[in-house]
């Protein structure tokens, strides 16, 4: 019985995304509302409400369910060395370039703000990994906030600009590249115990 209420959830959960993103192709992600993804969708208010608070959570929802599956490719990486491998970067460009109508959909749709602020969380959740694993010695707890909400930047520039110009370098070139500018300085300050 609970596999088929899951499989129920999935599919309403499936149908309300795939709803919201035809919808941000047609108009500005600001004109959208709960009710158009609803009517959009064939799935009443009600059942809306009990998965979401929002259209914003619903869009939530497909972030966090992308960087759940990043998390899940990388955490062998985080664990496995010291060393940031450029191969963390590759998947996270491979990532995006593998869910470009989505990316492209949210560059467009100007909710930059929103995807921002998950982001966070999500670098957050990665570096927590990496100083578990590592057992990195830490001075000061405070300073592992400015380290993410650099990386936070850096990264989601550099992923918004190459979403922009619609994915021009390859994912395990781009990997190599924000390797190749994040990594010395990173890793100088982490293995040091700098902070």
């Amino acid at each position: 019985m609970s596999k088929d209420v899951d499989k129920r959830v999935e599919r309403t959960r499936r149908l309300l995304m795939d709803s919201l993103l035809e919808l941000m192709a047609e108009k500005p992600y600001g004109k959208i509302s709960v009710a158009n993804v609803c009517q959009h969708s064939g799935v009443a208010r009600p059942t809306f409400y009990l998965h979401y608070h929002s259209k914003d959570d619903l869009l939530r929802g497909y972030i966090e369910r992308m960087f759940l599956q990043f998390y899940a490719e990388v955490e062998p990486s985080l664990t496995a060395s010291p060393n940031v491998d450029p191969q963390i970067a590759e998947i996270m460009f491979r990532q995006w370039s593998d869910n470009a109508r989505f990316a492209k959909l949210l560059v467009e749709a100007d909710v930059e703000a929103l995807m921002l602020a998950e982001f966070k969380l999500y670098v957050g959740r990665v570096m927590e990994g990496y100083i578990n694993a590592h057992e990195a010695l830490i001075k000061d707890r405070s300073q592992v906030n400015y380290v993410v909400d650099f990386l936070t930047g850096a990264s989601f520039m550099v992923i918004v600009r190459w979403i922009k110009e619609d994915f021009p370098i390859p994912p395990q070139e781009m990997g190599q590249l924000y390797a190749d500018l994040v990594r010395p300085g990173l890793l100088q300050v982490m293995l040091k115990g700098r902070f």
